[in-house]
């Protein structure tokens, strides 16, 4: 297993976040040399000076900086030159976007994720929760608006989020009314021009299925899947538990595989639902790219990353385990620290750290990001 790591090639694409070190991580954990690891980093501000860069299993000279999605393809058309197959691994929307609309200029040198559908469609929220109720799966109630538009909308408290996470502000533009008058001032303080209106589900439980598909569905694995415990406001990540999947009572993974073969998808993924207090789960989203929190998958001993680009590099299977059994912790680390205190207190808090199997930044193996991003939290706190 080992020796075959040494000829995969990869190029993960991502934003300055723990999702895209995670994958990066996971990747030089399995054996992939890290002169095999191509590090293609997108954001408006990113600079050389960065936590990812400080990993040990990326060499800063395997690190390429844009500002805009629309210049990943032309480095990735530039770096195929090489004539070197290399696996495509998305951590962000907006980077899968853009691969996978530019499939006919790159599925030929790469291994990419894909889908059946439009790519810029089924990345919009009403889309997806039309194909999800397609597939049997329940979905609240939902109206998909513009904001200069009139509307109608009498279902209260309702939740107002862009349709695609993208164009928004991602959880920031997430707003809770309780009638209309606060819907209306939600209209008015967006950032997006269109917007999903959807009712409020009360709810016992809010989870996350992580996977990884081969073949537009011919072969779906989900080891398990998260139940957030505590999330910091406007994030996307949280305090939360790692679970097998075969302890999710009551849930139906057909429907979820009906739904993936649907849309035809190939790739690593995360489906998020809430269960209501009637146990009842609702369909939030798919997200067709690697998840934030999946590094949790990675620490359960299950490898998605690499199983990924195993079969993209060898059009089979890894010899891998594909089970666990016991529970797994994840903390986002500087996200979590102010909530988590002020809700538990220090030392709780500090025993939940230490107790976590698996952390957005902290790492025995890999400690340099890390202790990068808390001398900058100081340096920060000190001016």
């Amino acid at each position: 297993m080992m020796e075959s790591s040494k000829e995969i090639k990869v190029v993960v694409i991502g934003g300055l976040h723990h999702n895209t070190l995670g994958v990066i991580r996971a990747l030089g954990e399995s054996g992939i040399p890290v002169n095999n690891i191509n590090l293609i980093l997108v954001d408006h501000e990113i600079t050389d000076k960065n936590f990812i860069a400080k990993s040990k299993y990326i060499s800063n000279k395997k690190i390429i900086y844009c500002n805009e999605y629309n210049q990943i393809i032309n480095v990735l058309v530039k770096l195929s030159k090489d004539n070197k197959k290399r696996v495509v691994i998305c951590c962000s929307d907006g980077t899968a976007e853009t691969v996978i609309a530019n499939k006919e200029k790159l599925e030929h040198k790469y291994y990419i994720p894909n889908t059946n559908f439009n790519i810029t469609e089924l990345m919009k929220k009403d889309v997806q929760t039309l194909v999800a109720k397609e597939a049997g799966i329940n979905v609240p109630k939902s109206l998909v608006i513009n904001i200069h538009d009139d509307f109608k909308w009498s279902k209260y408290p309702c939740i107002t989020k862009p349709i695609k996470s993208v164009l928004g502000a991602g959880k920031a533009d997430i707003k809770i009314s309780k009638n209309a008058n606060e819907l209306q001032k939600a209209l008015n303080e967006t950032n997006a021009e269109c917007l999903q209106i959807q009712e409020y589900v009360t709810k016992k439980m809010e989870f996350q299925i992580i996977g990884c598909s081969i073949n537009n569905g011919e072969k779906i694995i989900v080891p398990g899947y998260t139940r957030i415990v505590r999330q910091p406001a406007n994030t996307n990540t949280g305090y939360l538990e790692y679970i097998p999947i075969e302890k999710l009572n009551n849930f139906d993974m057909s429907a979820v595989e009906k739904f993936i073969k649907k849309i035809g998808y190939s790739g690593l993924f995360s489906v998020e639902f809430i269960r209501d207090i009637n146990d009842i789960d609702y369909f939030l989203e798919i997200n067709m790219r690697n998840d934030g929190n999946a590094y949790c998958v990675t620490c359960a001993g299950i490898n998605l990353p690499y199983i990924w680009c195993y079969y993209g590099t060898y059009n089979k299977l890894p010899e891998a385990n594909l089970n666990f059994k016991e529970n797994v912790w994840f903390i986002p680390d500087f996200e979590d620290m102010r909530i988590g205190i002020k809700q538990c207190g220090f030392t709780l808090w500090v025993k939940q750290f230490i107790n976590a199997k698996a952390h957005s930044m902290f790492n025995l193996k890999d400690m340099k990001p890390f202790i990068y991003r808390f001398w900058r939290l100081i340096l920060a706190k000190l001016k």
